[in-house]
């Protein structure tokens, strides 16, 4: 193999270990090994009535999704992962959210023994004295284990509760949120907990009366003709009495339910109903009656009766008819094409399905590399173009259809800047190789479009929070904040990429593997003093675009915030970088070196700073799982700046040396 293959093959190992060894750092942390837990009995529901019933409407976060998409995301945030495996009957057995949410409604004698809730640490068990022998410091447990100590888990919760958010330790942190874990399962499995079962046995009580609803309707009449057969002795009192009691433990057993499954009456009311305490409160004559909470009330047994009566079969005909009639009310309160709109989002996933052409790219670049002036070359790149078309097609259309769902600009939160800076880096990348057919370009759009839907996907799973649920009021309907938000974002991307185009330089002159290419060289040195131009104007503009937004919501043009300190870096270092190059203080190398610099303070800028938990940007704060992503990156980007710092003074030194031999040898 010639020199120039073997330089590049070297460079192209090197890469895919670095994204490798990326990746696993990444994907370790939803990992835990070890034998599934045992469910024995379990029977899998058919895949018509999961469909179904994940197409259902549920509002939560201020609005309607899918079932399976929120269910999706309540698992996520309990278990880390949007599956859940077990053993039953000696077979493995995973299942998905919708089939979970399925089972915490219908059959939560199952999801008891699931080992669904993620501790991150064992020292959260310690705290409420809970044993976990047999068990690793990171692991899963089921309700079941944790059954017996929650009500150390509620005194301590009052306890830790008391303090600041700010002034909690790590453990006491990931204590609350394994309170706010066990919240949402409570929630979820007692939604249906006072309709579950019919009253009494058939034949008993007439149709009506086997109906929880029925009872709730009418409580105001029946309550107090309760009242007075309590007062008697006899068979039928005793009767009465344990009648009463069974209405007093459903009505207590579901005081924690806070899911909205089920349009109001009211066009105009936003906010869907939720039972929470009202039926306790109702049933004790502490508020009136509430129509749609007993319409709720009725849909939520007609479900519960039918699979407790009927199995399987009877389910799936109750959910469709649910269904239909939560689609009309819907329809009257305009939230039918949101709907649709959602659904149609779910199904198409853009961002998983650009990883397949964005990775596929990549590969078909670095082949293309071996011999880019040959026709298998040629070949590559044109394949890697409509590769890279495709991909960017799905990045855009995702973020696009987001927007239009979400009824707002691209980019709010932390997470929309991660496919916003993509799709920036991806058509900036690939415009300036369309202008200079070098191949370099091309190759970096593609790994950079492929890490950032990672770091989407990675995101995603660690918070287990939708992404795409409303902003707070400050973030709405305003646009400085707007303009703001996504010039700055740009400029995030342009120092990235810009750093990105460094990397490939300095890996290049320490492979050897542009030979010695002095135009080659000058090219790369050309667009990343572009790139950092392209930075400048963006971040500067941004900057100046946050000032006035915060002077129109806070009142001040400037307070030193960490994310505005952030950004202030990133102008200030490029104009540095620029005076630098102008003023002839750093030439090449300089100008490379510097721009990896640069990857580092925008990365501050942009993430780092939001695990700060300090400053007004509070809408940007992150939990602590991805700090170790970022030192990592810090890590891995100060051995690139010494690698290439020491590659340069070599070899300045290595010119001096020859200068003086050829010095010398001419005096001789």
């Amino acid at each position: 193999m010639s020199k120039n293959k073997l330089g590049r093959w070297i460079g192209f190992t090197f890469v895919l270990m670095v994204i490798a060894s990326l990746l696993l750092y990444t994907a370790k942390d939803s990992i835990i090994k070890g034998e599934p837990n045992v469910v024995d009995g379990y029977t899998k529901w058919s895949p018509e009535l999961v469909e179904e019933f994940g197409t259902l409407p549920i509002q939560d976060g201020g609005r309607v999704k899918p079932m399976s998409t929120w269910a999706g995301f309540e698992l996520l945030a309990l278990n880390g992962k949007r599956k859940v495996r077990f053993e039953s009957d000696g077979e493995k057995v995973s299942i998905g959210p919708t089939e979970w949410a399925l089972d915490m409604l219908f059959r939560d004698e199952f999801t008891q023994k699931m080992e669904i809730f993620q501790v991150e640490d064992d020292a959260v068990l310690d705290m409420i004295e809970m044993p976990h022998e047999n068990k690793k410091r990171r692991d899963r447990y089921s309700m079941e284990e944790l059954q017996q100590y929650l009500h150390k888990v509620d005194a301590l919760r009052a306890e830790v509760g008391k303090k600041p958010a700010d002034d909690r330790d790590p453990i006491e942190k990931q204590f609350m949120g394994l309170v706010s874990n066990i919240q949402s399962y409570v929630s979820l499995s007692s939604h249906l907990t006072p309709v579950k079962e019919a009253m009494a046995e058939e034949g008993q009580l007439n149709n009506e009366l086997r109906k929880f609803s029925s009872w709730v309707e009418q409580w105001p009449k029946l309550s107090q003709y309760l009242a007075m057969l309590s007062q008697q002795s006899g068979a039928e009192s005793e009767g009465i009495r344990k009648v009463a009691g069974i209405i007093a433990k459903r009505v207590g057993d579901s005081v924690y339910s806070q899911v909205a499954m089920y349009p109001p009456i009211d066009p105009k009311q936003k906010s869907w109903t939720k039972r929470g305490d009202w039926l306790s409160k109702y049933m004790q004559r502490e508020v009136p009656a509430d129509a749609d909470q007993i319409e709720y009330l009725k849909e939520m047994e007609a479900l519960a009766l039918a699979y407790n009566e009927g199995g399987e079969s009877a389910l799936l005909t109750a959910v469709k008819e649910f269904k239909t009639k939560a689609e009309k009310r819907m329809e009257a309160r305009g939230e039918g094409k949101t709907m649709k709109g959602e659904l149609a989002y779910e199904k198409m996933d853009y961002f998983y399905r650009s990883l397949t052409p964005f990775v596929l790219g990549f590969l078909v670049v670095a082949f293309g590399w071996v011999a880019p002036a040959s026709k298998w070359g040629r070949v590559c790149n044109r394949i890697a173009w409509v590769l890279l078309i495709v991909g960017t097609l799905l990045v855009v259309a995702g973020i696009t259809h987001r927007s239009i769902l979400m009824g707002r600009p691209p980019v709010g939160n932390l997470y929309d800047t991660i496919p916003f800076i993509t799709a920036v880096a991806i058509i900036v990348l690939a415009f300036i190789e369309w202008v200079t057919k070098r191949g370099v370009c091309l190759g970096l759009a593609f790994f950079l479009a492929a890490t950032g839907m990672f770091l989407a996907m990675w995101y995603e799973q660690s918070k287990g929070v939708d992404p795409m649920n409303p902003l707070i009021a400050v973030l709405r309907s305003n646009f400085w904040l707007a303009t703001h938000v996504i010039t700055i974002t740009i400029g995030y991307a342009g120092g990235l990429l810009t750093a990105g185009l460094s990397h490939i330089y300095i890996f290049s002159r320490v492979f050897d593997i542009d030979e010695g290419d002095k135009k080659f060289r000058r090219f790369m040195t050309r667009i990343v003093y572009g790139g950092v131009c392209f930075t400048l104007f963006f971040s500067l503009v941004g900057t100046i675009l946050g000032g006035v937004w915060a002077n129109d919501s806070w009142g001040r043009f400037w307070g030193w915030d960490p994310k505005e300190n952030g950004a202030l870096i990133i102008v200030l270092w490029t104009l540095v970088i620029l005076h630098a190059r102008m003023a002839g203080y750093i030439k090449e190398w300089g100008m490379h070196i510097c721009a990896v610099v640069l990857s580092i303070l925008v990365t501050f800028s942009w993430w780092h700073v939001n695990f700060l938990s300090i400053g007004l940007h509070n809408y940007g704060f992150t939990g602590g799982s991805g700090l170790k992503a970022i030192w990592t990156f810090y890590v891995l980007e100060t051995l690139v700046l010494c690698v290439a710092i020491s590659y340069a003074i070599n070899e300045q030194l290595s010119q001096k040396k020859k200068k003086l031999k050829s010095a010398e040898s001419s005096a001789g």
